[in-house]
């Protein structure tokens, strides 16, 4: 019998079209892809690096950004990147907390500024250290510990290109930062500075402050003992000096430094002109500027009238340099008949230079015959801004008094004085 079904499938079966590639087909294709990619993929992969290594610095420096204007508006460093959210940077928590690789960013504020408070400010010495590091690596968790100034400034100076991945940006913001100068000439009156409570005298002498603060610090002068209606009120943007004066009248007592009011006299120096013989006052001076130990005059020596971008305005009066030698001095004097208070005011800045020597400053009742030390400055230092000075001079109010400046010891820097005051009640 003929099995009609079984040869017609077994027909059917053998008879269908093969389709698709042979084995030798697709091992061919296989190897020009793979050619292929051989030649595509390491600059593929390297610009792919490029461009996430170029959106990481971007990154980072928005984030610098948000920390310089969270200080600007609060006056305070951001305790934490979160803190940035959402008004200073435009990121989620987990985009500004870790990279595009899931590696964790890191924020470090030098540790000398960790309690900073801007009530308090900073000192001259400390504004170099208002700096911030953000910290990043693209291949790995970078884990800094940084808990001294030293392991700082090991970041700091760090070369980012020799750690594949590794991305630092260094924030330095001490151009936010102003000086502020307050000084007493008199019992009495109230400041207030930033947003801690005010300082208030209670009838006593109100301490002298001289330190940097960010810019836009409130500031408030009252004439009160204790502190409530401020006479002058401003925000800082520049630097700034403030003398407080009872003796002078009322909403009157608080006045920007080198201001005259209250008093029967003044004789003062501007230094105007490259000259001994500068009268700036409502009096004049007895004599002109005499010096002792040189008498080369106002344009040369080791005390002279010069131009300097560090005085506190224009010209200003220049001591030291020149090295070693026997002390040098210049002195002037004025007539303080019938005066019963009086004071001696200035302010000086120290440049930058080699160590050693002193200036001093000295007051004389008599003629000159006998001279008292107010000050000495010794020239090892440098100051970043004219220093305000205030002497009470009435134990040597006089027919005949004198004040001088004295140079002594090997002097290498300079300091210069400017605006010399004696004024008088």
């Amino acid at each position: 019998m003929r099995h009609q079904g079984l040869t017609s499938s077994h027909i059917s079966l053998h008879g269908a079209r093969q389709e698709g590639f042979s084995l030798i087909a697709v091992i061919g294709i296989l190897a020009v892809i793979t050619i292929g990619l051989s030649l595509i993929s390491p600059a593929f992969v390297k610009n792919i690096d490029l461009r996430h290594q170029e959106t990481e610095r971007l990154q980072l420096r928005r984030m610098a950004d948000g920390i310089q204007t969270y200080l600007e508006q609060n006056k305070a460093f951001p305790p934490s990147l979160i803190s940035l959210i959402p008004d200073y940077v435009p990121f989620s928590a987990a985009q500004l907390t870790a990279n595009a690789h899931g590696f964790p960013r890191y924020y470090v504020t030098h540790p000398d500024m960790i309690g900073f408070n801007n009530s308090t400010g900073l000192s001259a010495g400390g504004l170099v250290n208002s700096r911030f590091l953000l910290l990043s690596n693209l291949t790995q968790d970078v884990a800094p510990t940084i808990t001294t100034p030293a392991e700082f400034e090991t970041w700091w100076g760090m070369d980012e290109s020799a750690t594949p991945g590794l991305h630092i940006h260094q924030g330095n913001i001490g151009q936010l930062f102003y000086s502020l100068a307050i000084t007493p000439q008199g019992n009495g009156a109230s400041f207030f500075i930033n947003t801690t409570p005010a300082t208030d005298s209670g009838g006593g002498l109100l301490p002298t402050h001289n330190a940097f603060h960010l810019l836009g610090t409130m500031i408030g002068f009252d004439e009160n003992t204790t502190y409530s209606v401020p006479e002058v009120q401003f925000a800082l943007t520049t630097n700034t000096a403030y003398w407080f004066d009872p003796l002078c009248s009322t909403a009157k007592q608080w006045n920007p430094l080198d201001s005259n009011c209250g008093s029967l006299g003044t004789v003062r120096d501007e230094f105007n002109t490259v000259a001994y013989n500068g009268n700036d006052g409502t009096q004049s001076w007895v004599n002109d500027w005499q010096e002792t130990g040189e008498a080369d005059g106002p344009a040369s020596g080791k005390m002279q009238v010069v131009a300097d971008p560090q005085c506190a305005a224009g010209n200003c009066f220049q001591f030291g340099g020149g090295g070693g030698g026997p002390p040098t001095f210049v002195s002037r004097e004025t007539d303080l008949s019938g005066a019963t208070s009086a004071t001696l005011t200035f302010s000086y800045l120290r440049t930058t230079g080699g160590n050693g020597g002193n200036i001093s400053v000295q007051v004389s009742g008599d003629g000159g015959a006998l001279w008292t030390i107010l000050q000495t400055y010794t020239m090892n230092g440098s100051d970043a801004s004219p220093v305000p000075q205030l002497f009470d001079i009435t134990a040597f109010i006089a027919a005949n008094t004198q004040v001088q400046f004295v140079r002594s010891g090997n002097v290498k820097r300079f300091l210069l004085a400017d605006n010399i005051e004696i004024s008088w009640n």
